[in-house]
């Protein structure tokens, strides 16, 4: 149960206050190819789904499922795959494809899109927790580590950096947010990690869920839910006030971590 009349406290605000979360900003990188960049490519794969819904495998797969779905806003072979199970021969495959196991790829066109969702969905969870905890594999439990997301996130060919965000200090996260809102609006998905904070207990005050930031017309923003599966309607200032419980956040109330767009990069995610 969240208490009221105090202020909270999170996880982002100590490791802020340690020196952590100071680094540059990324560049924001060029706008990537009309098919693969424009706005609106989100809701175009959540539609996918039609009435099944497009949401999490299980409770620690919200990571995982923002970075599915950020991948196949970029990449139409990981759309196409979703939405029939045809996949691209050997050197031509989607890299998320290729860490499915085969028998998963062989039934494919026998299952749902939910289904292959799911499945890819843990496929890339393996991948992204691998080696993330001082060369172990992070605990599946525990969900996907912002550095760990990092490893696998793409958009096309954008890759991405992550950053701690305070969104109770305006001097802290308001550059942070603007990156993320300007990059919204020109095509490029960016997914935050929301919270609570100690009012709920310690508990709530570390990243707790992921939702991936859109736009549907290059001025408006919204957000996958990865939880309900759905599109959810933000504004900037309620980016900006950290504190209130939003639906688009997965109910939390904070953001705690970004995932920003950076230069382009050819070469594929990392082992």
């Amino acid at each position: 149960m969240v208490v009221t009349g105090r202020p909270g406290r999170q996880l982002s605000t100590l490791l802020h206050a340690l020196g952590a979360g100071r680094r540059a900003l990324p560049p924001l990188p060029p706008l990537p190819p009309p098919v693969a960049g424009d706005v609106g490519a989100v809701r175009r794969v959540v539609a996918l789904f039609g009435a099944d819904r497009p949401v999490q495998a299980d409770p620690t797969t919200c990571g995982s499922a923002a970075l599915v779905m950020l991948a196949a806003a970029g990449d139409p072979r990981v759309a196409r795959w979703l939405a029939t199970g045809e996949a691209e021969p050997g050197a031509s495959t989607a890299p998320e494809l290729g860490w499915l196991d085969q028998t998963v790829l062989d039934g494919a066109h026998q299952a749902t899109p939910t289904t292959r969702f799911g499945a890819l969905q843990q496929a890339v969870k393996v991948r992204s927790n691998r080696r993330a905890l001082l060369g172990l594999s992070w605990p599946s439990g525990l969900g996907t580590p912002p550095w760990g997301a990092q490893r696998v996130a793409r958009f096309g060919a954008v890759r991405y950096a992550h950053r701690l965000l305070v969104d109770t200090s305006p001097g802290q996260s308001g550059p942070l947010l603007d990156h993320a809102i300007a990059s919204a609006r020109r095509g490029l998905p960016v997914p935050f990690y929301t919270g609570g904070d100690t009012r709920g207990g310690l508990g709530a005050a570390v990243p707790r869920h992921v939702v991936v930031l859109t736009s549907p017309d290059g001025v408006a923003l919204e957000v996958y839910e990865p939880s309900v599966g759905r599109m959810l309607a933000i504004t900037p200032d309620e980016l900006a006030q950290g504190g209130s419980s939003r639906p688009a956040y997965g109910n939390w109330s904070h953001v705690t971590w970004v995932l920003l767009p950076v230069a382009p990069d050819r070469s594929p995610p990392p082992g």
